[in-house]
């Protein structure tokens, strides 16, 4: 057998073998790529329709919140909401009037079954060792598919051709645009499970004492964005009642995400802003670590980039159903 064949015998087994789970990662993927844009076409209720002329203070929200709220994601466009999180639900709430639109589940939604479908297959750490092995399978499937592709040179589906000849253009041609892309996507899933890098902790500050005037959260955000200029607040930590300390969350305009890469500590207290930490700051391996999950996302470059993701996830379904047929077909032949 030559080295060509043995990579085939290689990429046809390793597919057909790992090719349920990578699906079910692709699919998942693919929904999370587009979260945003599936759930407000899900849940259409939960968005302004309309901007208003000027956002209404945070308190505004607040002050209707019969429970404790433990975080804030603010909107990230003119017809996005402000979400307060709050136990077990989050409630949307117009940012330019400060009404109620509505709440959904905080856990428990579509999304966070996409998600631990797509890190774990919902089985915890043996799911989640699968879904490595899985990406790895994927990443030498990616590299081995360029290798049999060469010889052939298939840029494009034939028309008119058999059922077989259409599924081999297809899986091939899939493969061949995405290949890059899907490295990427697979080389950052693996770092994202193995390197984490640290998350900024608050500074040691006073407890509250009782009566103390305390800074608003919207003074808050002004402080942090004025720490770090250029950056958009993104998401607000509230601290419990005796720690006087915001977690405020920034992104810059290069971040991609809307949730954003950097954090400032301000303090309750007095105002102060008590630690910052910028994703333009740092070493590179602490910069890749901040930029992995926007890379992975496809977030990275904004709506561009992230369509090459789902477009990504759509390739890689396709070489997994053309592949099946393609293995079907020769062990049935």
């Amino acid at each position: 057998m030559n080295l060509r064949r043995i990579l085939l015998w290689l990429h046809r087994w390793a597919g057909v073998l790992a090719g349920l789970f990578v699906l079910v990662i692709a699919v998942t993927g693919g929904a999370l790529v587009l979260e945003n844009t599936i759930q407000r076409w899900l849940r259409p209720d939960l968005y302004p329709h309309e901007p208003g002329e000027q956002r209404a203070p945070l308190d505004v929200a607040l002050s209707q919140m019969k429970t404790p709220v433990q975080g804030i994601r603010l909107p990230r466009d003119d017809c996005d909401a402000l979400v307060l999180f709050s136990g077990k639900d989050a409630y949307h709430f117009h940012p330019d009037y400060g009404t109620l639109l509505g709440t959904r589940p905080r856990m428990g939604g579509w999304e966070q079954t996409m998600i631990k479908l797509h890190v774990n297959l919902m089985q915890g750490p043996v799911g989640g060792t699968v879904v490595v092995i899985a990406t790895c399978i994927t990443l030498g499937l990616a590299l081995t598919g360029l290798w049999l592709w060469w010889p052939l040179r298939i840029f494009g589906v034939r028309r008119g051709s058999s059922f077989r000849r259409f599924n081999l253009d297809l899986h091939s041609v899939a493969g061949l645009y995405s290949s890059v892309f899907l490295l990427i996507f697979g080389i950052t899933g693996l770092t994202l499970r193995y390197m984490h890098g640290e998350h900024p902790h608050p500074p040691q500050v006073p407890i509250v004492q009782p009566n103390q005037p305390l800074l608003s959260v919207d003074e808050a955000i002004t402080k942090a964005e004025a720490a770090l200029p250029g950056a958009r607040a993104a998401a607000v930590e509230m601290p419990p009642p005796q720690r006087p300390v915001f977690r405020i969350q920034l992104a810059f305009p290069e971040d991609g995400s809307p949730a954003g890469r950097s954090v400032v500590f301000i303090s309750r207290l007095d105002g102060s802003v008590l630690a910052a930490h910028s994703s333009r700051e740092g070493t590179l391996s602490q910069l890749y670590q901040m930029a992995q999950l926007s890379i992975h996302m496809g977030s990275i470059g904004g709506t561009a980039t992230r369509w090459i993701a789902f477009l990504t996830c759509v390739a890689l379904v396709l070489q997994i159903l053309s592949g099946y047929v393609l293995w079907l077909k020769r062990s049935t032949a």
